[in-house]
């Protein structure tokens, strides 16, 4: 059986390891806990792990990453999370770090294959500087790792593993999330995507928009229970700027 270390914790994630899976690989799930407020997104991802049929999760600790990413709105207690994209919405190589410990697991259990969620609609250029949103999710920067990967364990500069994405295949979110639907079904709505913890989606972070507008430009309902409803925060704030 082929084997894949998929990095999961939402939507995207979650969806694209299903993918995966469709294709005849096992999937091992690897999650990470590293202080974000949107803690739930693991135990979610651990039971819906459980009910795709994947091999069963990996949850790493690195809770020590909250003392680091200060001043960032997934891990800072001071910082509000907010509906329109900001710079401190992205937490600096947080991918770089997650990719690094999934191919160390993918190497040790003889794994070709990485997966993480990253995809177009992440990578679209920022207004004022023209930078992808979130540079960490550019298919550039999983290749760049790749190479890396050729050098730093044996043997040295063989290929050993592939990083792929959504946006490593021109994803983009909505692109994906219909990809998804196909083999995940209703399960999709049971995946997490708020920036926090509560018994629903906030409905108006950043990442519970991101989410709503996914669902309309897939043409799929957006069965998510949210506490407040996405579309009111969509008549009030101006995403233009």
């Amino acid at each position: 059986m082929k084997r894949a270390v998929s990095c999961i914790s939402g939507l995207d994630s979650t969806g694209y390891a299903a993918q995966w899976k469709a294709k005849g690989y096992a999937i091992y799930p690897i999650l990470f806990d590293y202080g974000q407020k949107g803690r739930k997104e693991i135990d979610v991802s651990i039971e819906l792990s459980r009910e795709l049929d994947f091999e069963e999760p990996l949850v790493v600790d690195i809770g020590f990453m909250k003392n680091i990413w200060s001043g960032v709105q997934l891990t800072d207690d001071s910082i509000s999370v907010e509906a329109l994209y900001t710079p401190t919405v992205v937490v600096p190589i947080r991918n770089v770090i997650f990719l690094s410990i999934a191919s160390a697991y993918a190497l040790m259990i003889g794994a070709k294959i990485v997966t993480y969620g990253a995809h177009m609609s992440d990578i679209q250029p920022r207004t004022d500087t023209g930078d992808p949103l979130y540079p960490d999710c550019h298919p550039n920067t999983a290749m760049a790792f790749e190479e890396v990967l050729r050098y730093a364990h044996f043997p040295f500069g063989v290929k050993k593993i592939e990083i792929w994405s959504p946006a490593r295949e021109g994803l983009t979110k909505a692109e994906n999330l219909r990809r998804s639907f196909n083999v995940m079904g209703d399960l999709i709505y049971k995946t997490w995507s708020c920036y926090l913890s509560k018994e629903r989606h906030c409905g108006k972070c950043e990442s519970c928009i991101n989410r709503h507008r996914a669902f309309i430009e897939a043409g799929i309902p957006d069965l998510t229970e949210y506490e407040v409803d996405p579309e009111e925060v969509l008549k009030k704030v101006d995403f233009s700027r």
